[in-house]
């Protein structure tokens, strides 16, 4: 496999350049290799976290500047679609009522409020942990990745947005998606197995099961999968997979 698969990925997750652009057939083709993209993310903030964390003795402050980098290298993306789901599902009325809020460019009090507790959490968090801040880090990007591969590869598409071309390239309904599913799963397992044993894998079973909550709630609210769906889990499971860092 060539170089470009990746490059399309880096291009879709972050904001970090690669020269080119790629159509979002082809992204999402690929969206399998997902975890590996966290790795990078992870390792590039990690590594700049673990430094930082030898050179400051303040951990609110080695804190806060790691969940900038994180919000920072992935455009925000994921965190604006944090805001829209949330403000999508607290809306009430029926389900067109809350498509317009989920498609609402505006950030209701409820995605404000989302945003508010899910960086909080994310400064308190990454303060807190014990354990190999890099190992924590990295782990946790891949597995926030690896979320949005399984609601792509189990749920429908709500409608023909961002979210459509992921469901048809990952559904598990066709062979070639079955495969590309496994082939994450199994390399998602290796990641988080190597870098950190037993907390790796009791942080990925946390994060797949808030992964089906979420998927459920989505159905539930919209009928389906969107890209908000998509962005909304990946910070969450970004947050619980560092929780189990904390406790374990």
């Amino acid at each position: 496999m060539s170089i470009g698969p990746l490059l399309a990925l880096i291009s879709f997750l972050t904001i970090i350049p690669v020269n080119r652009s790629y159509q979002l057939d082809y992204t999402a083709r690929y969206m399998f290799l997902f975890p590996l993209i966290g790795l990078i993310i992870g390792f590039i903030v990690g590594s700049i976290t673990f430094l930082l964390n030898n050179l400051i003795s303040n951990a609110w402050i080695v804190a806060l500047i790691a969940t900038l980098l994180l919000l920072i290298i992935t455009g925000m993306h994921h965190t604006d679609a944090l805001a829209d789901f949330a403000d999508g599902v607290m809306a009430k009325g029926s389900r067109d009522d809350k498509l317009k809020a989920l498609r609402d460019p505006a950030v209701g009090s409820a995605g404000a409020t989302a945003l508010i507790l899910y960086i909080a959490g994310l400064i308190v968090t990454i303060s807190s942990i014990n354990a190999n801040i890099l190992v924590a880090i990295i782990v946790s990007e891949s597995i926030a990745k690896y979320t949005m591969v399984i609601q792509a590869s189990l749920g429908k598409a709500a409608w023909e947005g961002i979210g459509a071309p992921f469901t048809k390239a990952m559904s598990i309904k066709d062979k070639s998606g079955r495969y590309k599913f496994i082939v994450s799963t199994l390399l998602t397992i290796l990641i988080v197995y190597i870098l950190a044993l037993d907390i790796g894998i009791y942080a990925l079973i946390t994060s797949m099961v808030s992964a089906l909550v979420m998927l459920l709630i989505a159905y539930r609210n919209f009928g389906g999968v969107s890209g908000d769906l998509f962005g909304a889990t990946n910070e969450l499971a970004r947050l619980v997979s560092l929780i189990v860092f904390v406790i374990s």
